[in-house]
């Protein structure tokens, strides 16, 4: 596969050597830097995993299902948010072997994880899959121990702004499980539904590639904090077929709101972060988006989009932090949530309760579409925001800076009707901002050569996409 030795060789041979075999489900194995234009930063000294991590093929691999088999299918409020030996940050979560990974606050990271077929085969094996594979929810928190933490606590109650739930952590992205681009080998059984098959052939030009969550991680972060991110995939099965996404709720079964949740099934996982100086040398060659340098203008971030995708972060990931619109987001959105189909990379399949399979030309070929610079973010119009840290960072990198980009405010109150998992406490409503992206004067999305150059500004009371770089300090 086309994934280069500093691109975790060790993924990739896992990834070769699993094919065509039933193995497990997906958690975050690996994460990386990403650089302004879109590098991917790894090499053997800048690669970061999970918290204790155990490879996949030792026997004692395991990933974390929530609810567990043998019991009935519903979730609890003494759920745990992880697994039992990733509970507490100490002296054996980590090791020389498998380390954190060092940031910068600000920096943009990948978070890789293997698709095991959940991608490129769910909808003939289960269509009631939702089409975006589940949504993963990023999280983020200071409050490194996880031994009294409940999923309840976190998933669906912590806001983008920091302010739902206990307040202890903030949502910092919502993704897509399948990127776009993620596909394995075809297994012995072959490749019904086509979709490994064209993406080795139009988009990865690879026999594989590993799926990426990118997010942020917030300016505000201070040297030597340890940020853990939770990284949590809601995969359930839905009332029907063609559902785009699975609701953003823990009451999910009112057939008058349209599709519900027939069984609970999430993954969850967590990383941590080792934050540095944005000017540290332990960064590498390409430091942090807030390193002070001698220079003091706006600097687009500048996307270098014919990169090999194993080797370079996705350009929607990194412009929107909202790719599935959720109330604790900001956005003004019913609970069974709202996806721009145009961010969904199988989006052409909404609806469809009886889907063609082989999938159509029609369907497969719009794939390459979510690969193209959107033309506008979305922004919420209300509710819970809040994003990724304070305002603008000041930095260079002697290269473009990456973007941030964050929405503001508390969710509204919402309906709660009979919970198929569990109800959940509502978080204080408070005023909703309006705001709407518009390019920055004299800038805006563009094209050179497969760069794609973004400068965005929207409102105060949110984070920019682009870094105004520090001006030259004077000599005392």
């Amino acid at each position: 596969m086309r994934i280069s030795p500093s691109i975790s060789s060790r993924l990739a041979a896992t990834v070769l050597a699993l094919s065509g075999t039933a193995v497990a489900h997906s958690w975050p194995e690996e994460t990386y830097r990403i650089a302004p234009n879109g590098t991917i930063l790894a090499d053997a000294n800048h690669t970061g995993y999970d918290r204790a991590h155990i490879p996949r093929g030792d026997p004692r691999q395991q990933d974390f299902l929530i609810p567990p088999n043998g019991r009935e299918k519903v979730i609890l409020p003494t759920d745990k948010i992880v697994r039992e030996s990733q509970y507490k940050l100490d002296g054996s979560s980590y090791s020389e072997k498998f380390p954190k990974l060092k940031v910068a606050p600000g920096d943009f990271v990948a978070i890789r994880y293997l698709e095991n077929g959940h991608v490129t085969a769910p909808d003939k094996a289960n269509p009631f899959k939702p089409l975006n594979r589940g949504t993963i929810y990023l999280y983020g928190t200071k409050e490194n121990d996880l031994t009294n933490v409940n999923l309840v606590d976190v998933l669906h109650t912590w806001t983008a702004d920091g302010k739902g739930g206990n307040g202890k952590g903030k949502l910092l992205a919502t993704r897509n499980y399948d990127d776009g681009q993620c596909h394995e080998p075809a297994p012995a059984s072959g490749d019904p539904e086509g979709i490994g098959a064209f993406r080795k052939q139009f988009i990865s030009k690879a026999e594989s590639l590993a799926c990426q969550t990118d997010l942020q991680l917030p300016t505000d972060l201070k040297p030597g904090d340890v940020y853990t991110v939770l990284w949590i995939w809601d995969w359930p099965d839905m009332s029907e077929p063609g559902v785009p996404v699975p609701p953003a709720t823990f009451f999910s079964n009112n057939t008058s709101k349209g599709p519900f949740v027939k069984m609970p099934e999430i993954y969850t996982g967590v990383l941590d972060y080792d934050v540095v100086d944005p000017c540290d040398d332990a960064l590498g060659p390409v430091k942090g988006p807030t390193c002070k340098q001698k220079k003091g203008f706006i600097a687009p971030v500048r996307f270098a989009a014919n990169q090999d995708p194993a080797n370079r972060g996705i350009l929607r990931q990194m412009l929107n932090p909202f790719l599935v619109e959720v109330p604790q987001a900001g956005f003004d959105v019913p609970e069974s949530g709202r996806a721009d189909p145009a961010n969904i990379p199988l989006g052409a399949l909404i609806g469809l309760k009886n889907p063609t399979i082989p999938l159509p030309s029609s369907v497969l070929d719009a794939q390459t579409r979510y690969f193209e610079p959107p033309s506008a973010v979305p922004q919420p119009t209300g509710g819970a925001g809040g994003g990724s840290g304070g305002g603008n960072g000041d930095g260079d990198n002697n290269s473009s800076q990456p973007s941030s980009t964050a929405p503001a405010e508390q969710p509204s109150k919402t309906r709660a009707p009979r919970p198929t998992r569990i109800p959940k406490p509502s978080t204080t409503p408070t005023a909703k901002p309006s705001a709407t992206a518009a390019p920055d004067a004299g800038n805006g999305d563009g094209e050179d050569n497969g760069v794609f150059t973004v400068t965005v500004t929207i409102p105060e009371t949110f984070s920019t996409v682009y870094v105004k770089l520090a001006e030259p300090t004077p000599s005392s």
